[in-house]
């Protein structure tokens, strides 16, 4: 009987997981989401020239799927190439988010001041307001970094990742999987520091026949 109910538990959990990876899968609909988010990097381990930090962030936007078109800029730069002390990091991008009703109300809320940012740059505010809230096709995909010397992103980002995760990522609405760390030693740089494991909505690529 113990036997007999072990194995029931476990073919619950076989499929309660089969049930969340069929979720995750699944296509949802998706709007295009704008957040101009800043941060001022403090690392007691890793410094950064501007342009440095600034080309590591795009990377990491890249990797997400942000729109094209995303900016990322630094301010505060003493030195011309060296490393700063505390860079200020911009990021402007969109990411995919799932068209919830809270979703949909940020964008209403937010919609008069892309219609000001339409008028300043010359488009017709009513065709940028109906931009943002199109709706599209959009599944789960999981981005990994990894800190390996090969990467992009290696172990002596981490506490570079770490800030970017807390002040960029999760408010744009990127979810850290179940298992994904960040070991981040103040003057050390341990093994195996980075392993980010981050899930993002990427629109899916509709039929020619649905088009």
């Amino acid at each position: 009987m113990r036997q007999a109910g072990v194995t029931s538990l476990f073919a619950i959990l076989v499929t309660v997981a089969g049930v969340a990876s069929a979720a995750d899968s699944a296509a949802v609909n998706a709007v295009w989401v704008d957040k101009d988010l800043a941060f001022t990097y403090m690392g007691f381990t890793s410094h950064y020239s501007c342009g440095g930090i600034q080309d590591k962030v795009a990377y990491v936007m890249k990797q997400l799927g942000a729109r094209p078109g995303f900016k990322v800029t630094t301010s505060g730069c003493v030195n011309m190439n060296g490393p700063e002390i505390m860079p200020r990091v911009r990021v402007r991008a969109a990411l995919p988010r799932a068209a919830t009703p809270e979703v949909l109300a940020e964008l209403a809320r937010e919609r008069s001041t892309r219609e000001l940012a339409a008028r300043a740059q010359g488009n017709k505010p009513a065709a940028a307001a109906a931009e943002a809230t199109v709706q599209f096709p959009a599944t789960w995909r999981t981005v990994t970094f990894e800190g390996t010397p090969s990467s992009e992103v290696q172990d002596g980002d981490c506490e570079l990742m770490e800030q970017l995760m807390r002040q960029v990522l999760l408010p744009m609405g990127v979810r850290e999987v179940n298992g994904s760390r960040l070991n981040c030693v103040p003057h050390q740089l341990p093994l195996n520091a980075v392993n980010l494991q981050l899930q993002v909505l990427a629109a899916q690529k509709v039929p020619p026949a649905q088009r």
